[in-house]
């Protein structure tokens, strides 16, 4: 049985569908499920609600796993640094106090959903490849790669064997702008509330944005490739676009012209992230297949 923890936030919930859609025994563990959610999944799946934060709530839930998808981060890269000692509070101890327990209780593999788009840095080579050094100027990149530390040491020494995927910038249905995470339902929001777009910076910032089909297909081929364990993985679309050229598109398709409302730059955003994904197609043979333009169409389907 594979665990998916974080299974009621954006890509959780598409990543338990595409375990369910091939018939994986899942069991979906959040703090709280959405009510449409949990009817959706009640009769499918192994539904249990647990507080990551508490190490009692959370012991009975690795119980007879096999495989760990871990989702669950409380910080984002736009909280910046803001809040440093709660967020080594909430998403690094918690953390390493599962992984303990899953090791205890038999997981064999544990896959960690960091971050392509902050724990690099500034510095880092474009497009950036999973040997470039790891220097991240924020707390949610820090924080992700002191997981991913940890997660190295265990599987030296009690065995563990995990899975690093590196994601870049998700996006696509049923997601909502929280945590200050998210260009487009950012974008969608401010619309929907009619309020200028805000632009940090000039708009000329890259990222690499994935269609949330192309994140999940790369996650079942981690789960069905064995060779793939004790690998990091950059997982993206490979190429960049700007601020600007994201709310372009939204435009376009949407038939607008948003207002938009520039404001001073983050120094605590790098102002280009473009992740090197041949690793993953190679090993994986695995490749994002959506383009921006057909992503943000396939998204706004229901806005309409």
């Amino acid at each position: 049985m594979i665990g998916v923890y974080g299974a009621n936030g954006f890509i959780g919930r598409h990543v338990v569908e595409r375990l369910l859609a091939r018939g994986q025994a899942v069991r979906a563990v959040s703090r709280r499920f959405d009510s449409r959610v949990a009817a959706a999944w009640e009769d499918r799946l192994d539904l249990v609600e647990a507080d990551f934060t508490n190490p009692l709530s959370t012991l009975s839930t690795v119980q007879g796993l096999d495989t760990v998808i871990q989702l669950i981060s409380s910080s984002s890269p736009g909280m910046g640094n803001r809040v440093l000692v709660d967020d080594i509070q909430e998403n690094v101890i918690p953390h390493v106090s599962f992984i303990q327990k899953a090791i205890s209780a038999g997981v064999r593999r544990y896959i960690f959903v960091s971050s392509g788009g902050t724990v690099y840095g500034p510095n880092a080579p474009v497009p950036t490849a999973e040997t470039a050094h790891t220097n991240p100027i924020n707390s949610h990149g820090m924080t992700k790669l002191m997981i991913e530390k940890y997660l190295q040491m265990f599987s030296r020494v009690d065995g563990l064997e995990y899975v690093i995927l590196r994601v870049s910038n998700p996006y696509g249905p049923g997601q909502t702008f929280r945590k200050g995470q998210g260009l487009i339902p950012a974008i969608l929001q401010r619309q929907r509330e009619s309020l200028p777009i805000q632009i940090f910076g000039d708009g000329s910032s890259q990222r690499d944005y994935i269609y949330i089909d192309d994140l999940t297909a790369a996650v079942e081929k981690v789960v069905d490739c064995p060779s793939a364990g004790n690998e990091v993985f950059n997982i993206g679309k490979g190429e960049g676009r700007s601020i600007l050229e994201v709310i372009e598109t939204l435009e376009a398709t949407l038939g607008v012209c948003f207002e938009k409302e520039f404001l001073p730059g983050r120094n605590t955003d790098v102002s280009r992230s473009v992740l090197d994904i041949s690793k993953a197609c190679r090993l994986l043979s695995w490749a994002p297949g959506i383009s921006l333009e057909e992503g943000v169409e396939r998204m706004l389907v229901p806005w309409r």
